[in-house]
């Protein structure tokens, strides 16, 4: 009777545990992806300033370059346009994906 009630113990024991190794490296697999998309973003806005920046008076790529990449860059126009007419903040969005309530 007792020998079943230390296994049941030791049982119960290493169940919690192997949640609790699960459900952290589950919450550093969705921090990371989270964190690797904020990064995308970031990168992607980087590239359309170096793109377009002739166009706005910063002369980062030369326009031919420019010129031919437009037509592949429908999507990121229209995100870039989405941004400015939304008033899109970037730091307050770099801020949101640090989690918490702020």
């Amino acid at each position: 009777m007792k020998k079943s009630r230390i296994k049941g113990f030791f049982r119960d024991i290493t169940k919690l545990v192997k949640n609790a190794t699960v459900g952290f490296f589950q919450g550093m697999y969705e921090e990371g992806v989270e964190t690797l998309n904020s990064q995308y973003l970031e990168m992607e806005n980087l590239f359309l300033t170096l793109v377009f920046g002739g166009f706005v008076g910063m002369p980062l790529a030369p326009i031919g370059i420019s010129m031919e990449l437009m037509p592949l860059l429908k999507d990121e126009i229209k995100l870039l346009e989405e941004r400015h007419f939304l008033g899109y903040d970037v730091l307050a969005n770099y801020f949101s994906t640090l989690g918490g309530e702020w």
